[in-house]
């Protein structure tokens, strides 16, 4: 299946979820209450927001001004609908924007914030080149996908090898985010029911919706399959990896 095929599935497949990936109100509130020195109005940057779950989060937790970024226009319509229904329309601005080349100004933001998107660029890329974003004394706020215990099963492994083989385990990571100059604030892992009730139960019933509708479409169906497998995995091996949120914080 050629990509742009394989991103508009998905794309489909996800429009209008609650979630694009795993991720809950509690967790998003709990890391941002990490950052601790924010300044009252604080400048917010969202790195591959898709929806914009917690973009809306940290526009309720705080006074801040957030500009949100992603690649795909249908989630960031989406988001705009959301903004607009809600009066945030001067407190959010969304703009089409590729990570890895970010159109923003040194040293621009006091917290820049990132669930579930730093393996596009990779763990250590991205804490490497958002940097020059974040205000002396600011934060770097993302979730990473982390091994959690040693040895996985094969089947598990194959699996991760195949779509994220820079995955690594949690200490791993803290080392290459020191090595990057950052300091640790805190770290934790992303809970089950993140995975679980507000990602993978609405995508469920979303699936058999989508499955209907392309029951004739072999690349809908491969996207079907894959999907299905990926959550048979997280029910049969969740306490060997995740998300962990690092809460990270910029030298003054």
């Amino acid at each position: 299946m050629e990509e742009k095929r394989f991103i508009e599935l998905l794309v489909e497949l996800h429009d209008g979820l609650p979630r694009l990936g795993p991720g809950n109100t509690k967790s998003t509130l709990k890391a941002l209450a990490f950052c601790e020195y924010l300044p009252d109005t604080p400048e917010i940057l969202d790195i591959g927001c898709g929806t914009g779950a917690q973009t809306l989060v940290l526009a309720s937790a705080t006074s801040g001004n957030i500009i949100a970024t992603d690649l795909v226009p249908q989630f960031l319509d989406q988001l705009n609908n959301t903004i607009k229904e809600q009066s945030l329309d001067n407190r959010i601005q969304t703009k089409e924007a590729d990570m890895n080349n970010l159109p923003f100004a040194d040293n621009s933001f006091d917290l820049v914030w990132s669930e579930g998107a730093t393996y596009i660029m990779g763990f250590d890329n991205a804490l490497t080149h958002w940097k020059r974003l974040v205000k002396p004394g600011g934060y770097l706020v993302v979730s990473e996908a982390c091994w959690f215990k040693p040895n996985p099963p094969p089947e598990l492994k194959g699996f991760w090898d195949e779509n994220y083989p820079a995955i690594r385990n949690v200490e791993d990571n803290i080392t290459a985010a020191r090595n990057i100059e950052w300091e640790i604030i805190a770290n934790f892992h992303l809970p089950i029911e993140a995975w679980t009730a507000d990602y993978y139960e609405p995508l469920k019933q979303r699936l058999t919706i989508f499955r209907e509708a392309h029951i004739n479409d072999k690349d809908a169906l491969e996207v079907v399959d894959m999907t299905d497998y990926e959550m048979s995995l997280f029910d049969s091996y969740f306490d060997y990896y995740g998300y962990e949120f690092f809460i990270l914080r910029r030298a003054a």
